[in-house]
């Protein structure tokens, strides 16, 4: 057996206890490192399931030719932390102390050889990324100033912040976010409107239900507060130039992403043919509507349209009503579609898209997964029967289409004519502002 069957074999030894095996760790790293513990949030809850899922999301892809890379963009990531060099030596004898201590009667030195050398691959790649990182004068993390904050419907926020330096990013990227009353707690949110555009970020912040972040963010963010942004991640980016016809399919605060990538395409000269499908759960609750309205003022030939739920009818009719039409939809071939919103919503639409042609290197999407929620006491027998969702952040945690054909050129699209909706399934806008529905 080489380095990786030793390594992987032993991780699925202690996979049933890895609740215990996180707390050695953070309790033997703290105990034998106290200057690291500033550096975690003081409410370790969740962060016990997301090391253990980003331990075995490394060693399930030891080998995977695309790791290394991985690693680089972690070890960038990781610079935001004020992680040194000494410190990944610290965490590698504590996690190694850990998974020790759990493998009584089946630790040897073959493993405990192969567990460090596997660790340090792991950290001289993440530690090599920080260092090109540094080298080229990116900073460990920016300070942005929130110049704007709109609460729409005490639901979700729109803030704007201008960041102290240039802040590069693309179209369809996220950034992670700290704000100072609550140090060390670090959360994605995706990137709306255009790069460059006065240099003002905006971001669209959904409330979750007992969440820690999104509410301090709906609620504790006045314009003039200084938050800290991550470097823009994610590769789930706008289609290639040269794409003929685009169809934006967003849920929810999904439509930060969609907005930026619409952005983009609609600056493209010529424009591919572009649809919009927004999904909200009622008329008062899509919270960017003059956004859109002036978008297909100064764009009529769009087709856009809004599905939400009637009153009465459920709260999940407005997607069902979307997946319908889609299902109804015909010519899939040659067109793409960018996907993004609530991981249910995601998933289902994907597979739906995929059922009715969608050919799977035509669907750009976003997987970041759902928030861990709160679910009380919950014993050792219920955490295996049933394991809670896990999250941390991944720089790379988005995808896209790989080795798309080559684009073929287009001539310059038509204005559209706005069919009338088939059914009673759906709202519509006006190119001029007026919102219908039928």
């Amino acid at each position: 057996m080489d380095d990786i069957d030793v390594v992987t074999a032993s991780l699925e030894r202690v996979r049933l206890r890895a609740g215990h095996v996180v707390r050695y760790f953070y309790a033997h790293l703290f105990t034998h490192h106290p200057r690291l513990r500033p550096l975690f949030p003081a409410a370790m809850d969740d962060q016990y399931e997301r090391l253990f899922a980003a331990l075995v999301q490394v060693v399930e892809h030891l080998g995977h030719p695309a790791l290394p890379a991985h690693l680089n963009r972690l070890g960038r990531d990781h610079r935001k932390f004020g992680i040194s060099d000494e410190d990944y030596t610290a965490v590698g004898e504590s996690l190694v102390a850990a998974i020790r201590y759990h493998s009584t009667h089946t630790w040897d030195d073959r493993t405990e050889r192969a567990w460090l050398r596997v660790y340090g691959f792991v950290a001289a790649a993440m530690t090599g990324g920080a260092h090109s990182s540094l080298a080229a004068n990116e900073p460990a993390w920016w300070d942005g100033t929130v110049v704007s904050h709109r609460l729409h419907g005490g639901h979700t926020a729109v803030i704007r912040v201008a960041p102290s330096a240039h802040y590069p990013w693309l179209p369809g990227q996220y950034a992670t976010i700290e704000h100072p009353d609550l140090p060390g707690v670090w959360r994605p949110y995706s990137l709306a409107g255009r790069p460059g555009r006065g240099g003002v970020l905006e971001f669209h912040i959904g409330r979750v239900a007992e969440g820690l972040l999104s509410n301090v963010l709906c609620d504790g963010t006045t314009p003039g507060r200084t938050l800290r942004l991550g470097a823009a991640s994610g590769s789930a980016l706008t289609p290639p130039p040269g794409t003929p016809a685009v169809t934006l399919i967003a849920a929810g605060t999904g439509w930060a992403p969609v907005k930026a990538v619409l952005d983009e395409l609609l600056a493209r000269r010529p424009a591919p043919r572009i649809r919009i499908d927004v999904v909200a759960r009622g008329e008062a609750d899509f919270y960017d509507g003059g956004a859109l309205v002036d978008i297909l003022r100064a764009h009529p030939y769009l087709s856009a349209y809004w599905w939400y739920e009637e009153r009465g009818k459920g709260r999940m009719r407005a997607a069902e009503r979307l997946h319908s039409n889609l299902s109804a939809r015909r010519g899939w071939p040659g067109e793409t579609v960018y996907l993004c919103g609530p991981v249910m919503f995601v998933q289902e639409t994907a597979e739906l898209l995929h059922d009715c042609g969608l050919p799977a290197e035509s669907l750009i999407r976003d997987p970041l997964p759902a928030s861990v929620q709160p679910r009380g006491y919950v014993s050792h027998a219920e955490q295996f029967l049933d394991p809670p969702p896990v999250t941390w952040i991944d720089p790379d945690a988005r995808t896209r289409p790989l080795d798309l054909p080559a684009p073929q050129p287009h001539p310059e699209p038509q204005p559209l004519h706005r069919p009338a909706p088939p059914d009673s399934s759906g709202g519509w806008f006006e190119p001029h502002g007026a919102v219908g529905r039928v």
